[in-house]
């Protein structure tokens, strides 16, 4: 694997190289249920995993991370603090190296019974359409990630909304409000609810991004 240094980081991963366009982010399943994390962190700790995976590292600054997932860099900064402190990466000059940490967290905070019903290990991937996008909410993002892990604008996203709520260590409300923001800003192909006897579900078709 090629090495990278301080000195051609930034050049040759530069936004007007068409980097940051090619960039899928990937969320694994461990940080997305973390039940300690912010929605921000987790969005955070995504772009560090899938970093990791094509470089190592990860050496962007606040500003840039800021712009990249458009929040603001003192949220970033912030974030930051709080993931090295609690040990999910760790700091080597201007690079940040994602740990192990986050695979442990995931064990202690499963009792035994989870641990033999949670068989759900479904990473979520965001385009840049998505992570980029200034209209919508970090929990937003998180949440079309999710209903595209198994829709990918093909087929129906049909779980509970209280199973995705778990998933994401959120609120049932919040994913409810999360996907009527989705709906009205265009970006769930189909959403309708299905009631009838004894029954009353949602069906979720997730739009898809043309590929240039």
């Amino acid at each position: 694997m090629k090495r990278y240094t301080e000195g051609n980081f930034e050049d040759e991963f530069a936004p007007h190289l068409g980097f940051t366009k090619k960039l899928i982010i990937e969320i694994p399943f461990e940080i997305l249920s973390n039940q300690e994390l912010s929605l921000n962190e987790k969005l955070m700790l995504g772009l560090d995993f899938s970093l990791k995976k094509k470089l190592g590292f990860n050496q962007m600054t606040n500003k840039k991370i800021g712009e990249f997932l458009n929040l603001h860099p003192n949220i970033v900064g912030n974030c930051r603090k709080n993931l090295l402190e609690k040990q999910y990466f760790i700091k080597k000059g201007r690079q940040y190296f994602l740990t192990d940490h986050y695979k442990t967290i995931h064990e202690a905070e499963i009792n035994d019974t989870d641990k033999i019903e949670n068989t759900d290990r479904r990473n979520i991937k965001l385009p840049i359409e998505i992570y980029s996008n200034k209209d919508l909410k970090t929990g937003e993002k998180l949440l079309w990630g999710e209903y595209n892990s198994m829709s990918k604008s093909i087929i129906e996203y049909f779980a509970k909304r209280e199973y995705t709520a778990k998933r994401l260590s959120v609120s049932v409300e919040s994913i409810s409000n999360w996907t009527k923001a989705l709906y009205e800003k265009g970006l769930l192909e189909e959403y309708k609810v299905i009631s009838g006897y004894c029954i009353r579900r949602k069906i979720i078709i997730t739009c898809s991004f043309d590929k240039k």
